[in-house]
This record gives C-alpha cells, structure tokens and sequence, in this order.
C-alpha cells in the first residue's frame, strides 16, 4: 500500500524539535524530496537561501505564512503557494510571524551537484561527489557556525516565488485517446509548476467532482510521484486494493515499481489532492487494467498496445 503513514508533528513542552517529516523519505522517493513542516510562532523555514540546480515547491497547509524574499514580503494564507525555480538568485524563506502554528508541504529537488547559498552572506552548502558541506563563495571550508560577513548578491533578484492562483493555467480534458479519454469528465487541475517557472518537476491540484476520476491506473518507469490531499474524501486505487484516504493524507509512488495506481471520488462532494512528479526527458508509463502504454517525449505522447503495435482508438 502507498498510502504514508508520517509521525505526529507534536508541539510544546518536550517536543522543542519535531518540526518536520520527510515524506518522500518515508515512501521511498529518490528524484525529489517533499517535506512536512511545523513553524511555532516565531520560527523561520531557514535561512534566505536559492539553489543553483534544484528546483522548489512550497504550498501553506494551516496558517499565515511571511514569505520574506531579497525582492520583497509576501503574506501567503493557507491554500497558497510559492514556487522558485533552480538558478533564480531570489533569496527566499519562510516566517511564522503569526500567533497562531504554521503547517507547511516543501518539495525540492535533488540534484548531486547543487549549491545553495545563502542571501548577503559568503556562506554556501555544496554537494560533491568528496562530500557535501559548507563553504564561502569561493570554495573555502567553513564550519557551520561560523561568521562569515556579508557578501554582494546580485540586484536582479527575478520576480517573486508567491503565485497567483488567478494566474494558474487550468487544464480540462486529457491525453488519452478514445474511449479513454471521456472517462476523465470532472477532472480539472491548476498547473502550479507551469506558473512558477519550474522544470524537474510539476505541480498540480487535482479538483474531483464526484464521480470523478484522476487517471487510468497506472505506474511510471522513470518518474517518481508524490500525492498530498487537500480537500474531501478519495480513494486510492492500487494492485494491492482500493484504500480510503481524506485530507491530510498522501501516497508516494517510486518510479520503476509496477503498481498501477489512480484516485477516484466516490462521496458526493468536490475532492483535490496535490500531485508532485519528475519531468523526464523521456518516460514510459504503463496502464494497468487495459491493453495500452504511454511514451512521452518532448510533449509528444505516443499510445501503443502492450506488445509494441500502435493504439488505433475505435471508430
């Protein structure tokens, strides 16, 4: 079963450090990480930071957050969302400036080579094949706690990460030829990744109306998946059963392991759930129940049957 199973974020006396969960960890995810977060009033994220090759994905659960940025202050309500793709030198981090406990869902990629560095400091954390560690811009060890001075960042710090779900592209309908395609009626998404700039993954909220379905089950050959509901009652549907999840809940689903997958609302209210997945170059993706995979390559999607002979949809 995929369905995760995190420990409590816990609070107050006797649990000053339960503050996060790694849930790609936790469901055996290797591409990016997607991470549970718990700030008290007070607390902050980390420290101002971009990263030079991962991409990052922030959507607030519970509370105000503060996103605090080199290009500005953003307020962000639950709902909200904030996206900084790899290479932007737009500091960021998020504050709980509130009275109130902040939750929040970060997703990040994981690159081998990546640097973060750290805004207006001569402080950055390498990742190397020798070793990961903390540096100063020019290479030289540094010791975690040490002091390190300002340092000049660039000036064009890019636009803000806080998006604008106004400004979300909205996708209906779906690839799949027929008659496959006319089964995904009331299924909508808001493309979050698409808005926000980033590449190694995507970002979308899934919106079910009841009777909706989110896919054909179905598995990856390349691409890891990560899924966060964030709204009414699903089910999860895997080779292993049909498994009920509501908001809060969520699933990883590693890529290469041949568990078709998909989510159905079968209660009589809207659904949604957040859904994180690599983009590979090329992919390979198999469906479960019927007679048919995917090959998807530079946006191009080409359906063949399971033995190799091209898909010719029925007349």
């Amino acid at each position: 079963m995929s369905k995760l199973s995190p420990p409590a974020l816990s609070y107050g006396p006797g649990h000053p450090h339960d503050t996060a969960v790694a849930l790609g960890d936790l469901g055996g995810l290797t591409q990016f990480g997607v991470r549970l977060q718990r700030l008290l009033p007070g607390q902050a994220s980390s420290m101002r930071h971009w990263h030079d090759r991962e991409d990052e994905f922030v959507l607030i659960l519970e509370g105000t957050a503060t996103l605090t940025e080199d290009s500005g202050v953003t307020l962000l309500q639950a709902g909200d969302t904030a996206a900084f793709p790899a290479g932007r030198a737009n500091g960021h981090c998020l504050e709980n400036r509130s009275d109130a406990v902040l939750r929040l869902l970060v997703a990040g990629w994981r690159d081998p080579q990546d640097i973060c560095r750290y805004s207006g400091r001569d402080r950055q954390y390498r990742k190397s094949p020798d070793g990961d560690g903390y540096t100063r811009r020019d290479g030289q060890s540094l010791h975690e706690d040490d002091d390190t001075g300002s340092y000049p960042d660039p000036h064009d710090h890019g636009p803000s990460g806080a998006l604008d779900r106004a400004n979300v592209p909205l996708k209906t309908g779906s690839i799949y030829p027929a008659p496959y395609g006319a089964m995904m009626a009331g299924r909508t998404s808001l493309r979050f990744g698409e808005a926000g700039g980033l590449t190694q993954f995507g970002a979308n909220l899934v919106m079910l109306d009841p009777g909706a379905r989110s896919s054909l089950r179905h598995w990856h050959q390349h691409e890891d998946e990560f899924a966060y509901v964030t709204e009414g009652q699903l089910h999860l549907l895997e080779d292993g059963g049909d498994t009920k999840i509501q908001a809060g809940d969520c699933a990883a689903f590693p890529a290469g392991v041949a568990n078709g997958h998909c989510f159905e609302n079968r209660s009589s209210d809207p659904a949604a759930f957040l859904v994180i997945g690599s983009r590979a170059r090329v992919e390979f993706a198999t469906y479960s129940d019927i007679d048919l995979t995917v090959a998807l390559s530079a946006g191009t999607a080409v359906f063949t049957h399971k033995d190799g002979r091209p898909y010719v949809p029925p007349l």
